[in-house]
């Protein structure tokens, strides 16, 4: 049990934090939402927006997945294959399975249940992330040295 003065104490920091640190949430663009923090100097961008192609966190892996998909940017698809499966693996294999394949509107089905989640933290921890999608369907991820990579959604 606390005492007195250790309840005042708790009551004091939680009236007056030491550090308060605002962010908010920007919508870029439909599919785009970046974080900004504010500083000293005015409020700033957590991290570039114009960089929908990263990969140094599970989200921008996903968001990547969604904006090459979408755009057919297929050398970033490629990009965001693990390495053990880009072994024979093309820009030109990525484009006909993406748009006229037989699994073409399957893997648009699951690219759109990602993009439906983007914005939406990715548990992960230092090697792997997993994203619940509902139902049985889940992103899986991957680090590669500083990138995070795409193995199964």
């Amino acid at each position: 049990m606390r005492s007195d003065r250790g309840k005042r104490s708790l009551a004091d920091r939680v009236r007056r934090p030491r550090e308060v640190h605002p962010e908010a949430a920007v919508l870029v663009t439909r599919d785009l939402a970046a974080t900004a923090v504010r500083t000293r100097q005015g409020w700033r961008f957590a991290e570039d927006p114009s960089d929908v192609y990263a990969q140094r966190t599970p989200e921008q892996a996903l968001r990547a997945l969604v904006w090459a998909t979408r755009n057919e940017r297929w050398d970033v698809v490629l990009r965001l294959a693990p390495r053990r499966y880009r072994i024979g693996l093309s820009e030109e294999d990525l484009a006909a399975a993406w748009t006229q394949g037989e699994q073409a509107a399957t893997l648009r089905a699951a690219r759109d249940r990602i993009a439906a989640q983007l914005g939406t933290p990715v548990p992960h921890d230092d090697h792997e992330a997993k994203l619940e999608l509902g139902g049985t369907h889940a992103v899986r991820l991957e680090r590669e040295g500083d990138a995070w990579v795409v193995v199964d959604f």
